[in-house]
C-alpha cells in the first residue's frame, strides 16, 4: 500500500492560512471543487463534531477514480485527512495524507495525488448552485441564496407522466423473490429511473476493505449535485444508507440525512424513503416503504466499466450552454456567502 506524504508548507504560508476569525463547520462543510475549466478534483466533505467522512472524485461518474476520507476538523488547524482507494474487491491500493484550510472563502487541499508538481488545489463552491425541485433548494456556506424553482409551463397542473389523463400507473409486478444480499452484490453504479440524461442520479457503492462505501450525483461535476452515502448496511435482504446532505437541500439549513431501505430483484433495486426519525434496529429492522415516494436502481455497473465517464465541460450552464464557463445572458451565478460574515 502507497501512502503518499503530507507536502510541507512554511511557517509563513500557515499564518496566512489561518482565518482572521474561526468559522463554524457550516462554512467547511460539503462540496468543493476546482473551479470550473480546471481539472477537476471534487471533495465532499460530512463534519460531525470533530470527526470528518465523506467522498473524493476526478469525475464522480467514473468509479475507478473515487476514494474516501475520513479525518478530523477544527476551525482553527482545518481538516486533515485521508483518502482510500480500493480495488472492486475491497483491497485497499493507495492511502493519501491531505490537509484541506479555509482561506478567504475557497479551500487550499495540500497533499493531494494526481496534480502534477505535487501543488496545492485551490477549490470553490460551485457557482452553478443546486437543482431546485418543486421548493427552494438551500446552500451553506451561510449567507449563500437559496435557488429558487422556475415557473414551470401551463401552471401548476402541467407535466407529464401517467397521471396526466386521469389514468393511475400499473401496479408494480414484481420480476422475482428478494435476494439475500452481500457486499459484492451492491459494489458497482446504479442508475436511478428518475431524471433524464445529464440530471439522471447515479449511486456508487464500493467496497474499503470489507466495508460499503458511497456517493450519489447527478449531475455528477458540480458538488451541490453531489453526496456521501454513510452508514451502509446489509440486514438480511434489505439494504439500508444515508444520502448525506452537508451544504445543500429542501431544508434550511441544508444539513440532513435521508434514510433509504432497499431490497434486490434481479438487477432491480426497490428503494423508498423511511422517516426522518428512523432508528435501525437490527433485531427489528424496518420494512422498506412501498408507498408513494419510492424509487428503482437498475444495476450494478462494474467499476471498470465506468472508466472514462465525464460531464465535465458538457453544457456547463445548463442545455445548449457548451463548455464556457462563463455564464450565459440571465443566469446568475451562485455567490457563496463571505466568509467574513
Amino acid at each position: 500500500m502507497k501512502r503518499s506524504a503530507v507536502l510541507q508548507v512554511s511557517l509563513v504560508t500557515l499564518a496566512l492560512a489561518q482565518p482572521v476569525a474561526a468559522l463554524n463547520a457550516d462554512y467547511w462543510r460539503g462540496g468543493w471543487r476546482t473551479p470550473l475549466g480546471e481539472a477537476p478534483h471534487i471533495y465532499e466533505f460530512v463534519i460531525r463534531g470533530s470527526r470528518v467522512t465523506g467522498v473524493y472524485c476526478r469525475n464522480c461518474s467514473d468509479a475507478s477514480t473515487i476514494g474516501f476520507i475520513d479525518g478530523t476538523w477544527d476551525e482553527k488547524t482545518g481538516i486533515k485527512f485521508t483518502v482510500t482507494f480500493a480495488n472492486p474487491d475491497g483491497r485497499i491500493t493507495t492511502v493519501d495524507d491531505q490537509q484541506a484550510m479555509l482561506v478567504e472563502g475557497r479551500l487550499t487541499v495540500t497533499g493531494a495525488a494526481n496534480v502534477p508538481n505535487g501543488r496545492p488545489l485551490s477549490l470553490i463552491k460551485d457557482p452553478r448552485g443546486a437543482d431546485p425541485g418543486g421548493a427552494p433548494a438551500y446552500h451553506l456556506p451561510p449567507g449563500t441564496p437559496p435557488a429558487l424553482p422556475a415557473p414551470r409551463a401551463g401552471g401548476p397542473g402541467a407535466g407529464g407522466g401517467g397521471g396526466g389523463r386521469g389514468f393511475a400507473p400499473p401496479a408494480y409486478w414484481q420480476a422475482g423473490p428478494f435476494k439475500a444480499l452481500r457486499p459484492a452484490d451492491l459494489v458497482g453504479t446504479w442508475i436511478a429511473s428518475f431524471g433524464l440524461g445529464m440530471n439522471r442520479q447515479l449511486f456508487t457503492f464500493l467496497l474499503v476493505g470489507d466495508q460499503l462505501r458511497g456517493v450519489v450525483c447527478g449531475r455528477c461535476d458540480n458538488p451541490y449535485t453531489t453526496g456521501a452515502m454513510e452508514d451502509i448496511r446489509i440486514i438480511g435482504d434489505t439494504l439500508y444508507f444515508d444520502i448525506v446532505h452537508e451544504d445543500w437541500g429542501e431544508v434550511d439549513p441544508p444539513t440532513f440525512r435521508r434514510h433509504i431501505a432497499a431490497q434486490l430483484v434481479q438487477n432491480e433495486l426497490l428503494a423508498g424513503i423511511l422517516p426522518n426519525d428512523t432508528v435501525i434496529d437490527p433485531a427489528r429492522p424496518p420494512a422498506r416503504p412501498t408507498g408513494r415516494g419510492g424509487f428503482t436502481l437498475m444495476g450494478p455497473i462494474a467499476p471498470a466499466a465506468t472508466r472514462g465517464n465525464t460531464s465535465e465541460g458538457i453544457d456547463v450552464w445548463g442545455p445548449g450552454t457548451g463548455s464556457s464557463i462563463e455564464p450565459p445572458p440571465g443566469r446568475t451565478p451562485l455567490r457563496p456567502g463571505s466568509a467574513g460574515r
